[in-house]
């Protein structure tokens, strides 16, 4: 394969993964967003909410399918992608990406081990490991072995146990939790609004202090005792770059999922190994 031809589907899928693969490479906070610790009566009584939350959260249906648009802006360019996703927990999904006349332009499916994806106006398939994808194109080994359930959902799968600080809000919209990572070393912090009980930003931290990542979760849905949010921002990412997410007509389910492509009839296959 011409090494121009292989360098083309690459930066057009890498495009289109941002949403599955963010690139949460974010600078540093000039100021922290909390401030003040709570009181221990209060701090205990936010534990005991945080234990609620987890418990609901984690009763929830693991598969989540609806409609989604990603726009995607940096200072030399600005795009928006819309299509169908399907995503079950803890990390494979399958994304549809069509044109204006919904007609399937790339497909896109896997895990947080390998993926394959199909582009119909090139007849390409590419089948590789995902970390592969992320030494190819620089993204960050931490951000590959994170949570995506819970940086899509906005639902905390954090132990109240593993807690190391509670402050409050610098804007006073809630309160902010530190967690010590369960997944690797570094931290989380969580926004959580305790009246509508749902998180509003996820910022996680590097073993160096610094912030890797930064969720904002807005438009809060409801179904069954299950939250979603329909609107997923993430700013400050290198190059300037911004990425919004917007939801619709999503169904939760309880139904465990798996997605696989296999290379259509007639389609140049491409391996990264």
């Amino acid at each position: 394969m011409p090494l121009k031809t292989y360098k083309a589907i690459f930066v057009y899928i890498k495009k289109t993964l941002t949403f599955f693969l963010v690139p949460f490479f974010l600078a540093g906070c000039a100021s922290k967003p909390w401030t003040e610790p709570l009181k221990e009566t209060e701090a205990d009584s936010a534990i005991q909410l945080v234990d609620a939350l987890v418990a609901r959260d984690a009763a929830c249906g693991g598969t989540l399918e609806g409609d989604i648009v990603l726009f995607y802006q940096n200072p030399l360019e600005k795009k928006a992608l819309s299509g169908f996703l399907q995503f079950s927990m803890p990390s494979s999904y399958k994304f549809v990406m069509t044109n204006p006349f919904d007609q399937p332009v790339l497909v896109i499916a896997g895990d947080q081990k390998s993926f394959q994806a199909i582009d119909t106006l090139s007849k390409n398939y590419l089948e590789g490991s995902i970390r592969s994808f992320g030494l190819r194109n620089d993204i960050p080994a931490y951000f590959l072995k994170s949570n995506w359930a819970s940086l899509l959902t906005g639902r905390n799968q954090l132990s109240s146990q593993t807690i190391t600080d509670i402050r409050n809000d610098r804007d006073s919209k809630g309160i902010w939790l530190t967690f010590q990572s369960q997944e690797q070393t570094g931290v989380h912090h969580l926004l959580l609004d305790r009246e509508q009980e749902v998180v509003l930003v996820h910022i996680l931290e590097n073993e160096h202090g610094k912030t890797v990542a930064e969720v904002s979760y807005d438009e809060w849905t409801t179904q069954g005792t299950c939250r979603q949010p329909l609107e997923i921002s993430i700013a400050g990412l290198d190059y300037g770059t911004t990425i919004h997410l917007k939801l619709s007509n999503f169904l939760i389910s309880d139904e465990k999922k798996t997605y696989r492509l296999q290379p259509p009839s007639g389609y140049k296959r491409h391996y990264m190994p």
